[in-house]
C-alpha cells in the first residue's frame, strides 16, 4: 500500500505540471463555445465508442457516478491523449497535432454498498491559429486556454439491482482570444485582446439498474443528469491602431476598452443507455445523450454567424475477455474492445451544421500478477465538411491510460 500512496502523490505532481502546459486543441472549431472537448471518457470507455452504461470491479467510470458502487478495489486511473488532425479547405490541407494528460481519478470502495471517487478532468481546450485573406486585406485570429473541473462523487446500492450516484463539479478556466486585421493598401492594422477568466459548479446525477440472468448473462440500464452551470466571468477586452513607421517605431492608439463582470451559462445534459453482457467475459452498450446546447450563453463572444441548438450522440460499443482468469495464456486475459458513433455537435456555422462520426478500437493488457492493466484506445473520425467557410477535419486520435487497483482498509488475519 506505500508503494500505491507514492505513485499517487508522484502522478499528481506530474499531472498538476502537465495540466499548466497543455497543447490545448489546434482545431478552428474550439473557437467556439468554451473550445473544444478534452475529455470524452477513460480510455476503456473511448474504445468502446465512448459508451457510459458500462461497470465493472476493477475500473472507475468516470462518467457514470453510480458505478462507482461496482468497485471491489481502490482504483488509481490517469489518462494521456494524443491527436493527430488533417484539416481541409478548398485552398488545401494540413496536419496538426496536439498531445495531452487526459484526466486522474481516483475510486474508493467503502464497505460493501458506498462507492467514493474524486480526480481531475480537462474539459475543453483551445489554441486555435485561424488565417484569411480578401481584397481589403489579412485577417488573423488565434486563441488559447479552456476550462478544467474538478470533482467528488459518491454512490449508494440501494438494492442488489439498483444503485443511485451524485457527483459535485468545480470548474474553472480562461480564454484568450488575440485577432488582427491587416489592410492590404495601408501602413496600419487593427490588434484587439479579449480574455475571459470564469469559474463555476454542477450536479450530475445517475442511475444503475442491473437485471441478472441465466448464465452470468445481465442487462443494464443506465440514465444521468448534468445540471446547467453558470459560470461566474470576468471580461477584459482592448482593441488598438497600430502605425508602421518606416524607423520601425509603432505608432500605438488605444480605441476601445472593456473590464466587466458578467455570466457564461452552459447547458445541461442526459444520457441513457442500456447493455447486455456476460460478466468478465463480454458486453455490447447502446447510448443516446441530449445536451441543451441552444441555451449556451457567453455575453462576451456571440458573432451572428453562428447559432447553437440542441446537440445529440448515439453510442455504440462493447468488449470481448476470451478467459479472464486464463493462468496458462496470457493473450486470453486481454480485453478486445471496439465501437462507433454519431454526432450532431449543435454548432450551425453559416447554416451549415456540424456533424462528427467515427469508430473506435482498443486494448486492454492486465498486469502480469495483480488486477492492474494498460489500455490503449485509437479513434478514427470525420468532424464538418469543406464547404465556404467550413473546414473539414479527418482524425486519428491515440488514447492511453493507466488503471491501478489495490486493496485497502482489510483486516490481515493470522493463522
Amino acid at each position: 500500500m506505500k508503494i500505491f500512496f507514492r505513485l499517487i502523490f508522484v502522478l499528481i505532481t506530474l499531472f498538476t505540471l502537465q495540466s499548466k502546459a497543455q497543447d490545448g486543441s489546434p482545431s478552428p472549431y474550439s473557437f467556439f463555445g468554451l473550445g473544444d472537448t478534452s475529455f470524452k471518457g477513460t480510455t476503456e470507455n473511448i474504445a468502446m465508442g465512448g459508451i457510459r452504461t458500462y461497470a465493472d470491479s476493477i475500473h472507475y467510470n468516470i462518467n457514470n457516478p453510480s458505478a462507482l458502487t461496482q468497485l471491489k478495489y481502490v482504483n488509481l486511473n490517469i489518462g494521456l491523449s494524443n491527436r493527430f488532425i488533417n484539416m481541409s479547405d478548398q485552398t488545401g490541407s494540413q496536419w496538426l497535432s496536439a498531445h495531452n494528460i487526459s484526466y486522474f481519478s481516483l475510486g474508493l470502495p467503502v464497505g460493501k454498498k458506498i462507492g467514493i471517487g474524486l480526480g481531475l478532468v480537462p474539459v475543453n481546450s483551445s489554441n486555435y491559429k485561424i488565417f484569411y485573406k480578401d481584397d481589403l486585406g489579412t485577417y488573423t485570429y488565434k486563441g488559447s486556454g479552456g476550462n478544467s473541473r474538478i470533482f467528488l462523487a459518491g454512490a449508494y446500492q440501494v438494492t442488489k439491482n439498483f444503485s443511485l450516484g451524485a457527483e459535485y463539479q468545480y470548474y474553472f478556466g480562461f480564454l484568450d482570444h488575440e485577432n488582427y486585421w491587416i489592410p492590404t493598401s495601408q501602413y496600419t492594422y487593427t490588434k484587439e485582446n479579449s480574455d475571459v477568466n470564469f469559474t463555476g459548479h454542477s450536479l450530475k446525477f445517475s442511475g444503475l439498474y442491473r437485471y441478472f440472468l441465466k448464465d452470468e448473462r445481465y442487462v443494464n440500464f443506465s440514465a444521468s443528469f448534468q445540471t446547467t452551470s453558470s459560470f461566474k466571468a470576468h471580461y477584459k477586452n482592448i482593441t488598438r491602431l497600430i502605425t508602421s513607421t518606416p524607423n520601425g517605431n509603432d505608432i500605438v492608439e488605444e480605441l476601445t476598452r472593456a473590464d466587466q463582470d458578467g455570466t457564461v451559462k452552459f447547458p445541461g445534459s442526459f444520457n441513457t443507455g442500456v447493455g447486455y453482457g456476460k460478466f468478465n467475459n463480454w458486453f455490447l452498450g447502446l447510448e443516446y445523450n441530449l445536451q441543451l446546447l441552444k441555451d449556451f450563453k457567453n455575453p462576451f463572444f456571440d458573432p451572428a454567424y453562428i447559432q447553437y441548438q440542441n446537440a445529440s450522440a448515439v453510442r455504440l460499443g462493447g468488449f470481448y475477455t476470451p478467459q479472464y482468469n486464463s493462468v496458462a495464456k496470457y493473450w486470453k486475459r486481454i480485453s478486445y474492445r471496439a465501437g462507433a458513433y454519431y454526432k450532431n455537435t449543435g454548432m450551425v456555422i453559416y447554416d451549415n451544421e456540424v456533424t462528427d462520426f467515427g469508430i473506435t478500437f482498443g486494448l486492454s493488457l492486465p498486469a502480469l500478477r495483480g488486477l492492474s492493466n494498460l489500455n490503449f484506445g485509437f479513434e478514427f473520425g470525420q468532424r464538418g465538411k469543406v464547404t465556404t467557410n467550413l473546414v473539414k477535419e479527418q482524425y486519428i486520435n491515440f488514447n492511453i491510460g493507466l488503471s491501478l487497483n489495490d486493496r485497502w482498509f482489510i483486516k490481515h488475519k493470522i493463522n
